[in-house]
Protein backbone atom coordinates (compact mmCIF):
# COMPACT_ATOMS: atom_id res chain seq x y z
CA UNK A 1 0.00 0.00 0.00
CA UNK A 2 2.64 2.07 1.07
CA UNK A 3 4.45 1.48 -2.56
CA UNK A 4 1.47 2.49 -4.27
CA UNK A 5 1.42 6.09 -2.41
CA UNK A 6 4.76 6.78 -3.09
CA UNK A 7 4.18 6.19 -6.96
CA UNK A 8 1.04 8.00 -7.32
CA UNK A 9 2.82 11.00 -5.45
CA UNK A 10 5.67 10.91 -7.88
CA UNK A 11 3.49 10.55 -10.64
CA UNK A 12 1.38 13.56 -9.26
CA UNK A 13 4.63 15.46 -8.76
CA UNK A 14 5.92 15.08 -12.36
CA UNK A 15 2.68 16.05 -13.34
CA UNK A 16 3.24 18.99 -11.81
CA UNK A 17 6.79 19.56 -12.84
CA UNK A 18 5.74 18.56 -16.81
CA UNK A 19 2.55 21.30 -16.79
CA UNK A 20 4.73 24.19 -15.09
CA UNK A 21 7.30 23.86 -17.97
CA UNK A 22 4.54 23.71 -20.62
CA UNK A 23 3.15 27.13 -18.88
CA UNK A 24 6.47 28.54 -19.30
CA UNK A 25 7.30 27.38 -22.83
CA UNK A 26 3.68 28.70 -23.65
CA UNK A 27 4.47 32.12 -21.93
CA UNK A 28 7.77 32.56 -23.56
CA UNK A 29 6.10 31.96 -26.83
CA UNK A 30 3.77 34.85 -26.87
CA UNK A 31 6.73 36.99 -25.93
CA UNK A 32 8.79 35.59 -28.86
CA UNK A 33 5.17 36.03 -30.67
CA UNK A 34 5.00 39.81 -29.87
CA UNK A 35 8.71 40.46 -30.47
CA UNK A 36 8.48 39.19 -33.58
CA UNK A 37 5.17 41.26 -34.70
CA UNK A 38 6.69 44.26 -33.49
CA UNK A 39 10.36 44.15 -35.22
CA UNK A 40 8.30 42.71 -38.90
CA UNK A 41 9.91 39.21 -38.68
CA UNK A 42 7.91 36.44 -39.08
CA UNK A 43 8.11 33.93 -36.19
CA UNK A 44 9.11 30.28 -38.15
CA UNK A 45 7.40 26.66 -37.03
CA UNK A 46 5.96 28.99 -34.48
CA UNK A 47 8.13 26.43 -31.95
CA UNK A 48 10.39 27.06 -29.03
CA UNK A 49 13.87 24.87 -28.22
CA UNK A 50 14.81 24.29 -24.89
CA UNK A 51 18.20 24.54 -24.94
CA UNK A 52 18.75 24.87 -21.37
CA UNK A 53 17.59 25.17 -17.35
CA UNK A 54 19.96 26.06 -14.56
CA UNK A 55 18.75 27.03 -11.12
CA UNK A 56 20.83 31.16 -10.64
CA UNK A 57 20.58 33.30 -7.50
CA UNK A 58 19.52 36.92 -8.25
CA UNK A 59 17.65 39.96 -6.46
CA UNK A 60 14.54 37.50 -5.29
CA UNK A 61 16.37 34.34 -4.75
CA UNK A 62 17.18 31.29 -6.90
CA UNK A 63 15.19 31.00 -9.84
CA UNK A 64 14.94 28.77 -12.72
CA UNK A 65 16.45 29.89 -15.49
CA UNK A 66 15.14 28.53 -18.99
CA UNK A 67 16.73 29.24 -22.17
CA UNK A 68 14.82 28.26 -25.70
CA UNK A 69 16.00 28.64 -29.34
CA UNK A 70 13.62 29.50 -32.04
CA UNK A 71 14.38 30.45 -36.10
CA UNK A 72 12.95 33.73 -37.53
CA UNK A 73 12.71 35.02 -41.32
CA UNK A 74 12.80 38.46 -42.21
CA UNK A 75 12.67 37.90 -46.13
CA UNK A 76 11.57 34.73 -45.87
CA UNK A 77 14.30 32.85 -47.71
CA UNK A 78 16.58 32.82 -44.75
CA UNK A 79 16.47 31.51 -41.47
CA UNK A 80 18.33 33.35 -38.66
CA UNK A 81 18.06 32.19 -34.80
CA UNK A 82 17.08 33.70 -31.80
CA UNK A 83 17.12 33.27 -27.81
CA UNK A 84 14.75 34.25 -24.97
CA UNK A 85 15.65 33.77 -21.47
CA UNK A 86 13.00 32.95 -18.55
CA UNK A 87 13.55 33.27 -14.83
CA UNK A 88 10.85 31.91 -13.07
CA UNK A 89 7.86 33.69 -15.38
CA UNK A 90 10.07 36.74 -16.30
CA UNK A 91 11.32 37.43 -19.61
CA UNK A 92 15.05 38.12 -18.85
CA UNK A 93 16.69 38.11 -22.44
CA UNK A 94 15.05 38.03 -26.03
CA UNK A 95 17.56 38.61 -28.32
CA UNK A 96 17.54 37.92 -32.60
CA UNK A 97 20.37 37.43 -34.36
CA UNK A 98 21.54 40.14 -36.86
CA UNK A 99 18.90 39.87 -40.04
CA UNK A 100 18.73 41.49 -43.27
CA UNK A 101 15.52 44.10 -43.40
CA UNK A 102 13.24 44.24 -46.02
Amino acid sequence: MLGWLFFLALMALLYLLWSRQQQAKLHALKAVRRHCQEEGVQLLDDTLELTGMRFRRGPGGWRLHRHYRFEFSSTGDERYRGQVILAGRHITGLRLQAHRIH
